[in-house]
């Protein structure tokens, strides 16, 4: 029922000063990080005892292998950064994290120009100094001898994960061309774009840029700030409910918002059903609760067209630890003092610390949940709803985690997903985080692995209808979805 926010993996923690202008012996630093990390990962994530993941801990293992030599000749910020960066990396999970509470190491150089990747999966360059040697809207071809794809594979994908999809490549795909001095990744040398049809190979001149300059170029191929999550009628009637966050606190301004929403389903239930078209909007959205979706579908289509649906075939397997058991404990208390919790939610955080609890009594390294009994048959008195028109719901590439839940369920139920392909997450989940002995940042490391899932480990969704356009452009994205009625 509910499943934890996916950590962007590049993000700062925090905005206060990094510890890392401090003097320090940074192959320590590294050292007791990295260690930290393998150990978390050893006692709490489902990876080691998972027997569909054979290779899982001998990973672990070379990676901390790995980190532990280049902690040898670690002398900077950046040798510690990215070599916690590389190992997070190496598991190929968004669910994996790895942050920094302050600035990352921040040495940028740049060769004048910035890329990214467009609508087509095409390079380009999107922002240049005056003395970049290549124009806007140049397409890179390769660099130092490798095709376009491979570059950003090494240079960026090493460090992001997952460069296989286009999500990523989406997001990250800007920073190909920032250098922070990553000592483990080889920036290139000489690049060849296509100019207006004509082939240019220049030598790459990489100079410092400032951090403000960089971020601000930057900003400008990022998605905007989300909006608050709220429903609005629109001109012809259309219901339209914005939902860029799941936030499991309720009483985060997320979840006021869905509460909110929640609450005027309940109310004007009928008058929403009614509409000539219902469209739920996840851009932005990269998870926090999956129950928040499961509320939303109960009150559009009815319980009953959720218990109607094919049994639940997938099965839970959480590691059974104390931190583990504390980290859902702790929630569980935290939500109780707001007193706004569904039944549903109370049910699954009872469950789960009794089934955590039995597990870790009796010494067992895992505990098994679900699938979830069904009945024998519909239940006739549980209500479905009548909707006068069609339900679209609409993704970005940020879309991740429960947000994914949301798209799984929705499209069950027959809602048109429209948009941008989605993110993917792996089959582990519900993260904890824990602060690192360096005091540097924070780790997140997943406590369940799934089974039975119709979506497999990092698979995307695509919609039924890809928006071709500029996702980000409203009016345009709305316009296009009443075409499609």
């Amino acid at each position: 029922m509910i499943s934890s926010m996916s950590l962007i993996l590049y993000a700062l923690l925090a905005s206060s000063a990094p510890a890392a202008t401090e003097a320090r012996d940074w192959g320590a630093a590294l050292r007791m990080d990295a260690t930290a990390l393998h150990d978390d990962v050893a006692a709490n994530h489902p990876g080691p005892v998972n027997p569909t993941d054979p290779g899982f801990e001998a990973r672990n293992d070379a990676q901390l292998a790995l980190a532990l030599r280049r902690a040898k000749t670690a002398k900077s910020y950046a040798d510690y950064f990215y070599a916690m960066r590389h190992y997070v990396t190496s598991f190929n999970d968004g669910h994996v994290s790895f942050g920094v509470f302050g600035a990352t190491p921040e040495d940028y150089r740049w060769p004048g120009f910035l890329t990214r990747y467009d609508s087509d999966g095409k390079e380009r360059v999107f922002s240049r100094a005056d003395w970049g040697p290549v124009p806007v809207g140049a397409e890179l071809v390769g660099c130092d001898g490798k095709p376009a794809n491979e570059v950003s594979a090494e240079v960026v994908g090493s460090i992001m994960g997952r460069w296989k999809l286009l999500s990523q490549r989406l997001t990250w795909g800007n920073i190909i061309f920032t250098n922070e001095t990553d000592p483990y990744v080889t920036h290139p040398a000489r690049c060849t774009f296509d100019v207006r049809g004509a082939k240019r190979t220049v030598a790459l001149d990489w100079r410092p840029i400032d951090r403000s300059d960089m971020f601000s170029r930057l900003a400008s191929s990022r998605p905007p700030p989300p909006p608050p999550v709220e429903m609005h009628g629109l001109a012809d009637g259309t219901r339209w409910l914005t939902l860029p966050s799941f936030d499991g606190n309720p009483a985060s301004d997320a979840g006021k918002g869905l509460t909110a929403i929640l609450k005027t389903l309940d109310d004007e239930g009928d008058a929403v059903r009614a509409a000539p078209a219902i469209v739920l909007d996840l851009r932005g959205n990269t998870g926090g609760s999956s129950d928040w979706s499961y509320q939303i579908a109960k009150r559009l289509w009815g319980e009953g067209a959720l218990e109607a649906l094919p049994p639940d075939k997938i099965t839970v397997t959480w590691r059974a630890s104390p931190a583990n058991l504390n980290t859902i404990r702790a929630s569980y208390e935290k939500r109780l003092k707001t007193g706004e919790m569904a039944d549903e939610q109370r049910q699954w955080f009872e469950q789960v610390i009794g089934g955590l609890q039995g597990a870790i009594a009796a010494h067992r390294a895992t505990w098994k949940q679900g699938p979830d009994s069904s009945p024998a048959g519909p239940n006739a008195k549980l209500p479905r709803y009548k909707l006068r028109g069609p339900v679209y719901f609409v993704t970005d590439a940020a879309c991740a985690s429960a947000c994914l839940d949301a798209v799984d369920l929705w499209r069950s139920l027959g809602a048109i997903h429209v948009g941008q392909e989605t993110s993917a997450d792996t089959l582990y989940l519900e993260v904890r985080s824990d602060d690192l002995p360096s005091k540097l940042g924070r780790i997140g490391i997943p406590m369940k692995v799934y089974s039975g899932r119709k979506r497999g480990s990092n698979q995307p969704v695509v919609p039924q209808h890809v928006f071709k356009g500029d996702i980000n452009d409203t009016a345009a994205l709305q316009a296009w979805i009443k075409s499609l009625r």
